[in-house]
């Protein structure tokens, strides 16, 4: 499995989780899976680490052109 494929199972798999909990302290209602998931996927991802963006550069040494 490639590393984009495991990246989007766990995430399923984390919304799949929170989606169950959220049905359970909800008290099992039927007919609201999809609400859950939705909610569950909105949770997931405002919390999900931005691993897109790079952290900011140090910023590098000035040269003062001395040896």
């Amino acid at each position: 499995m490639t590393l984009a494929k495991n990246v989007i199972v766990d995430r399923d798999q984390r919304i799949a989780d929170l989606a169950h909990q959220i049905w359970e302290q909800e008290g099992r209602p039927e007919g609201r899976s999809e609400a859950h998931w939705l909610r569950a996927a909105a949770l997931v991802d405002e919390a999900a680490p931005l691993a897109k963006k790079s952290p900011p550069k140090k910023p590098s040494a000035k040269k003062t052109g001395k040896k």
